[in-house]
């Protein structure tokens, strides 16, 4: 992806692998990253597997902007858990690409999300 993203490096999210659809991110939850519960903020989890669609849908010189998105949460994660967003073009229309992102802890999935990318 073309430049710089300051919102992925103030959420401490770093980029292992990316390719022509698909990507790989990990985190590690900081307490600044939680809700009054002491539970990772939903929007913190979101934010992660958008980054994590972004960098997918934009690999190289492509330029694509989300349409629509949405996410399920299915555990909630705390403070010193280390999250893994894998992205996955599931299809790549002329126009339109289809990503899925799984969000991780270990070997079970806190959040599923899927987005609809509209490519320039």
């Amino acid at each position: 992806m073309k430049g710089k993203d300051n919102f992925r490096e103030l959420l401490g999210i770093h980029l292992v692998e990316a390719k022509d659809g698909s990507a790989k991110l990990m985190m590690t939850v900081a307490k600044d990253h939680t809700n009054a519960l002491g539970f990772t903020h939903g929007g913190v989890i979101f934010s992660f597997a958008d980054c994590a669609f972004a960098e997918a849908s934009n690999f190289g010189d492509k330029v694509a902007v989300a349409v629509q998105v949405s996410i399920n949460f299915l555990r909630p994660t705390v403070e010193g858990d280390v999250l893994t967003a894998e992205a996955t073009r599931i299809s790549d229309g002329k126009t339109f690409g289809v990503y899925s992102i799984s969000v991780r802890k270990e070997d079970k999935t806190v959040a599923l999300f899927n987005g609809l990318a509209y490519k320039q």
